[in-house]
């Protein structure tokens, strides 16, 4: 565990997931609260999908507005535009790192974690990645209403690619392009923790390159007809001809495409 959580720091700029930290107590998912709060005076602000807690009204506002353009960025990207939460998502904007870090007791890395359906992080150069990060993962989460580690290869991946982009448009420049690859089968069997800190690190770079690949050259209706056929109880190999038949067959086709792609 301690390897794949040092591991986090290289692409999800010391973010922890819902698994790292503990299972949804209920059968929707849904956690009220698990860190401590803001201190008194903090302000919060609701808008459609996110509701944003911070020091501040300006602060409020800049983080609820950037999040909701991430989370529309991801519904474009994944096709998913039916899908609605049950309610707002939490973002506890802390005033400081060393707030986050003494309330949460996570890490001295750690940039940002979610947790139910909340989200706890600290403004930084890569706000807007850790927000694209783990909301993801909370999206993810809900819309298949289930847990199940065989697909954590799509919701990593998806996690990463969503993380890229709005680092990109932030500035911050990461390459997508995994250094080492392992073949689909081990990155579908794969389990990250079980691995040293290298192996772990290309693991992650693989899956945000494959999903990349899977949005960019599949298509993004496609990568929604994927992620439908998932939520139907598909497992990828299936769903993988149901979203992109026109390109790919099966996981071998894609991982040859893939490795092959220029």
């Amino acid at each position: 565990m301690k390897r794949f959580l040092l591991a986090m720091v290289v692409l999800a700029a010391g973010c922890v997931s819902i698994s790292e930290i503990d299972e949804p107590g209920s059968d929707s998912g849904v956690t009220r609260r698990v860190f401590p709060g803001l201190d008194p005076g903090a302000k919060e602000l609701v808008s459609l999908h996110f509701k944003v807690s911070a020091y501040g009204s300006d602060d409020a506002r800049i983080v609820s507005e950037l999040s909701e353009r991430l989370y529309s960025s991801l519904m474009n990207d994944t096709g998913l535009y039916s899908f609605l939460p049950r309610e707002p998502y939490r973002v506890t904007l802390y005033g400081s790192r060393a707030e986050y870090l003494k309330k949460t007791g996570l890490p001295e890395w750690s940039g940002g974690v979610s947790v139910g359906n909340a989200i706890y992080t600290y403004a930084s150069p890569r706000l807007s990645g850790v927000l694209a990060h783990e909301m993801t993962h909370l999206i993810f989460h809900e819309y298949l209403g289930r847990d199940d580690n065989r697909l954590r290869w799509v919701n990593e991946g998806l996690a990463v690619y969503e993380e890229i982009q709005a680092l990109a448009a932030s500035g911050i420049a990461v390459s997508p392009v995994p250094g080492r690859r392992v073949t689909f089968q081990e990155m579908v069997l794969l389990a990250p923790m079980d691995e040293n800190g290298r192996d772990v690190s290309a693991w992650y770079q693989q899956v945000g390159s494959v999903v990349r690949y899977m949005i960019e050259r599949g298509g993004r209706v496609g990568f929604g007809q994927f992620m439908r056929a998932i939520k139907d109880g598909q497992q990828p190999r299936d769903a993988v001809r149901t979203g992109f038949p026109a390109q790919w067959r099966s996981m071998d086709e894609l991982e040859n495409a893939w490795t092959g792609r220029r």
